[in-house]
């Protein structure tokens, strides 16, 4: 990935003034794996841990602590189930992967610095599938469970134990340098540096890498390496549909105990992804420094940012990764909304999601805590008088998709987490396919499985507004209305009459 700018221009890139519509998301993706195309290819090619290329390697040592039962029976798509993100396994590995963003743009709370959101799967798909050859389930699991056995770790330790260059450069560092090495020490090692002690620089990178790797960290050189990998292919498996929660989930937790294992801090992690970018290069070139340079780049850029200060406290935190414990994580989550009843009376403004029941206005912080994932950043700043809209994911799946609004009627610039979310909109007419969409209102109306007759049985006559047509994603959708003092509702219909979408909004009380 490409580090671009300073620090300043980080934070204003994830302070974006206008809400990410679909095509932008969509844009925004595909641009950053175009920049980082070749690279991340280059990384995560299978040839590289799979196939021929495993010849005699031996099998991982952990590999069993590693490896996972998959379930295939018919419940397993059945996966959304609690919001991971609020998990210690879930903040865990975005602090082990928070490598990625600073090496480019991103979100660090975000496993591999990414959200992944509906508009972006598409994308994932095609990289998964051009970089790894993953396309389906049976792919996901035949790769990570290879990635498991062997990875780039194997073939470390079999080409320290083999190459006599590897042997003379660790010899003379050693000797140079002493036992108590460090990363910054590294950084200093040139090829002149071979070249004046007689060792080739045929292969300098991965010498240098393997060398610095083992003297630091023993076998374990590059363990680091191949996890962050596996952490973010499981992670975009998942959300691509490819691995069940619990798959995804136990995964990331057994790839956080072992790093936990073997390292003390994620620095050291990071640093181990230096190591092993090294080892993978091989020869030095103009056409390969940028990679090293990004990494280097990233790490200065958290400890200048303070952010190591920040996420070494968890390091050796407990992480009950359990099923039981995620379970009752779910049901925690659940009762914490429960107080909230789904109300019969429309001018009560509640609306439920998997279970969960919300009130307009609701809190930026609310959604969050509830499993939604905004495709905006909670410190986005919204002007004073303007309105706001962003997008939500309940859980990250693509066909829960919920639009949000906010009018900042204070009298300065503030946050989009300070303000009161007062209007949501649910719909189905944007995707191809339909999965139960988790949205219902008052009296348990709810898109796709109710009609417009069902509502006017239950609330009475709607407003028919003299222009109720609404351009929908590029086509034309009819709508009737519910007008009062303190907000309204507006329903979509399709042709048949069946609902596509709801809208509410709930009016600013002048006090607030």
């Amino acid at each position: 990935m490409i580090c671009m700018g300073n620090d300043q221009e980080y934070y204003d890139r994830s302070k974006r003034y206008n809400s990410v519509n679909i095509p932008a998301a969509i844009f925004t993706f595909a641009f950053v794996f175009a920049i980082c195309g070749l690279f991340m290819v280059a990384i995560f090619f299978p040839e590289l841990f799979g196939g021929s290329s495993e010849g005699n390697l031996s099998v991982n040592d952990n590999y069993k602590n590693l490896k996972i039962e998959f379930d295939d029976d018919e419940t397993f798509a059945s996966s959304l189930t609690y919001p991971e993100r609020d998990t210690p396994t879930y903040k865990w590995a975005a602090a082990a992967t928070s490598i990625y963003p600073f090496m480019s743009y991103g979100y660090e709370e975000y496993i591999g610095g990414q959200m992944l959101n509906s508009a972006e799967i598409d994308d994932c798909k095609i990289f998964l599938e051009s970089a790894y050859k993953i396309s389906d389930r049976d792919s996901a699991k035949e790769v990570i469970d290879r990635m498991l056995k062997f990875g780039h770790r194997a073939k470390y330790k079999k080409f320290l134990k083999s190459d006599k260059t590897v042997k003379k450069a660790i010899e003379l560092i050693e000797k140079d340098m002493g036992s108590d090495l460090t990363y910054e020490d590294g950084l200093e090692i040139t090829e002149e540096y071979f070249k004046e002690n007689g060792i080739s620089t045929d292969a300098f990178d991965r010498v240098k890498g393997s060398a610095l790797a083992y003297l630091r960290f023993g076998d374990s050189g590059i363990d680091g390496y191949d996890y962050l990998r596996l952490i973010r292919v499981t992670h975009m498996c998942f959300k691509c549909g490819y691995l069940s929660q619990r798959e995804y989930m136990q995964l990331i937790g057994n790839l956080n105990d072992e790093l936990r294992r073997e390292y003390r801090s994620f620095k050291e992690i990071h640093e181990c992804y230096f190591y092993g970018e090294m080892f993978r290069v091989g020869k030095a070139a103009d056409n390969n420094k940028y990679i090293f340079t990004d990494i280097k780049n990233g790490i200065a850029k958290m400890e200048k940012k303070g952010y190591y200060d920040e996420i070494e406290p968890m390091f050796f935190e407990n992480d009950p990764h359990t099923s039981s414990y995620y379970q009752m994580a779910r049901i925690e989550n659940v009762e914490k909304f429960s107080e909230t009843e789904l109300s019969d009376n429309l001018e009560d403004y509640t609306f439920e999601v998997n279970g969960i029941v919300y009130q307009l206005p609701v809190t930026y912080k609310q959604l969050v805590n509830g499993g939604f994932e905004p495709d905006s950043s909670g410190d986005t700043i919204i002007p004073a008088g303007e309105e706001f809209y962003f997008e939500g994911y309940y859980l990250g799946n693509e066909y829960s998709k919920l639009d949000f609004g906010v009018l900042n009627n204070l009298d300065h610039d503030a946050p989009l987490s300070e303000l009161q979310i007062t209007l949501v909109n649910g719909n189905i007419f944007r995707w191809n396919k339909y999965k139960d969409y988790p949205y219902r209102i008052a009296q348990g109306i709810e898109v796709d499985k109710c009609f417009i007759q069902d509502v006017e049985e239950r609330f009475g006559e709607l407003s028919i507004p003299e222009d109720h047509v609404e351009d929908v994603g590029g086509g034309k959708m009819y709508y009737y209305e519910y007008r009062f003092d303190t907000g309204f509702y507006r329903f979509f219909v399709q042709e048949s009459g069946r609902l596509a979408g709801i809208r509410m909004c709930r009016y600013h009380d002048e006090d607030e």
